[in-house]
């Protein structure tokens, strides 16, 4: 589990803070990029839902190999970025690439849940790979981009999936479920007022990160960053959050699982609020970024528990699906692309302003679901 995380994240620590500053290169403008950085997002509305149910319907061996050959095939689909496409044809690669690419941390999510047995000290200790492997390729990437340029992004995305469909031969196989469970249905998943809620606030948390995953690099080089200097300032809130992992479980076990949740909420209001005043000045981005450890890694761990706590036994994958549909899908891709839109009709500092109002009311309905 621990590699699949480091070799699956590092193949994000090279497309989420980069793929911007590839895409302004070819000449694409603000709102263009948010357009084309939505795929990643949108796939995750479809996707997810299909590979939950392939993979709550397959049997239990078969699981990791679902993974895998979705690897390979993202791999394949990747090589395409190395034509010269027009901007809807390469909505169209990225469309291919990101729904293969869908349903693999939904899955391999329920599966580090089965493995750690819903302990969140065992299950923080996988997951940090992926914080160390995220790491990893920002700070070697942004080297290598400013002495090699970031047109070469293309190749290393290839290369790092390959090395994902590798790591996903040793992903253990998926507990096979008691013969008397009987399948749950989407409608009784949907009838406990509190899953509803959870998948609003969701939603509402990624509207807020929108700016975040989308041109928070371009906004950083049109600060006057340099691309090494960039990559520094991801992995700064990536080191934030690896040590939330590993003294996660005493923080739970102090304030609570939902309470550290809905404070999740009101810490990212701050954080992009902070983003927002900067005027680029390192010192506020800096206290921003090591925010980082509440708004992604308490928010995610929390989620990812009460998404085992919620949701019956026999729908784990597709309650893992539910929630990334609901956040990164939708709440991603929209965000995204609204993103773009209020960059250039007002500034790129208002995107973090409304970040900050996303979040805010995300805290409220968040709140509202740990009563129900």
């Amino acid at each position: 589990m621990a590699a699949f995380f480091g070799t699956y994240f590092a193949y994000v620590g090279l497309f989420s803070p980069y793929l911007s500053l590839w895409l302004n290169g070819r000449g694409f403008s603000p709102t263009e990029i948010g357009i084309l950085v939505s795929p990643m997002q949108w796939a995750r509305v479809v996707g997810p839902p299909a590979w939950g149910w392939l993979a709550d319907h397959s049997s239990p061996r078969r699981v990791p190999r679902i993974v895998q050959w979705a690897a390979v095939a993202a791999a394949i689909s990747a090589t395409l970025l190395l034509l010269d496409w027009s901007f809807w044809g390469l909505f169209a690669v990225l469309c291919l690439m990101s729904f293969f690419l869908s349903g693999q941390i939904p899955i391999a999510e329920s599966l580090a849940l089965q493995t750690s047995k819903g302990d969140l000290g065992t299950y923080g200790r996988m997951r940090v790979w992926g914080s160390i492997g995220f790491i990893a390729a920002v700070l070697l990437a942004g080297l290598w981009f400013d002495r090699m340029g970031v047109e070469t992004l293309p190749a290393l995305l290839i290369l790092a999936l390959a090395i994902v469909a590798v790591s996903a031969l040793a992903l253990p196989a998926r507990a096979a479920q008691l013969h008397d469970e009987a399948p749950v249905g989407l409608r009784l998943i949907f009838a406990q007022p509190k899953v509803r809620l959870f998948l609003l606030a969701s939603f509402l948390m990624l509207l807020a990160h929108a700016p975040l995953y989308t041109l928070f690099s371009l906004w950083l080089e049109q600060n006057g960053f340099t691309r090494t200097e960039i990559g520094v300032l991801w992995t700064l809130g990536v080191l934030a959050e690896i040590v939330l992992f590993q003294y996660q479980r005493p923080l739970f076990e102090r304030l609570g699982l939902t309470r550290c949740w809905v404070g999740a909420f009101w810490v990212t209001a701050l954080r992009f609020g902070l983003i927002a005043v900067s005027g680029g000045g390192l010192f506020l981005i800096v206290i921003a970024q090591l925010l980082h450890a509440v708004t992604f890694g308490v928010h995610h761990s929390a989620s990812m528990a009460l998404v085992r706590e919620w949701f019956p036994a026999q729908a784990q994958a597709r309650g893992q699906a539910l929630y990334t549909m609901a956040s990164y899908g939708l709440g991603g891709s929209l965000g995204g692309m609204a993103t773009g839109w209020i960059w250039e009709t007002f500034s790129p500092e208002a995107t973090f302003m409304v970040a900050v109002a996303f979040a805010s009311l995300g805290g409220v309905v968040a709140a509202r679901a740990a009563k129900a």
